[in-house]
C-alpha cells in the first residue's frame, strides 16, 4: 500500500469561516476522501457542510485535486501524493456575484 502523503487541503470562500477562519490545513492522505477525513477530525463543523445525511458530497461543493475538479478524475477516490493541494470551494450559485 502506498504511504501517506501530506496534503494541503485549502478552504475557499465560506469553508474558510466554517473552520474557525481557518484558509488551509495539512492532512496526512491516500486520495480525496481521506483527506476529506482529516480535514474533518480537524474542524468538524465542516462535515454538514461537505456532505449530506446520507453522506453524499453536497451540490454545492466542488473539490479539485491540484486543479483538476474530482468530478472529472476519479472522484472521493482519486489518488494523491505527498506535497498535493485539495481546494474546497463553494460552487457558485445563481443571484450572487
Amino acid at each position: 500500500p502506498v504511504g501517506m502523503g501530506n496534503v494541503t487541503v485549502k478552504l475557499h470562500g465560506a469553508f474558510s469561516e466554517f473552520a474557525g477562519g481557518a484558509r488551509s490545513a495539512t492532512v496526512e492522505a491516500t486520495d480525496i476522501a481521506t483527506a476529506l477525513a482529516g480535514l474533518v477530525a480537524r474542524y468538524p463543523s465542516l462535515a454538514e457542510r461537505l456532505r449530506d445525511e446520507h453522506g453524499r458530497m453536497r451540490e454545492h461543493v466542488n473539490i479539485f485535486a491540484n486543479e483538476e475538479e474530482m468530478r472529472y478524475l476519479d472522484g472521493e477516490r482519486t489518488a494523491l501524493r505527498d506535497g498535493d493541494i485539495v481546494h474546497i470551494v463553494p460552487a457558485v450559485s445563481g443571484g450572487e456575484g
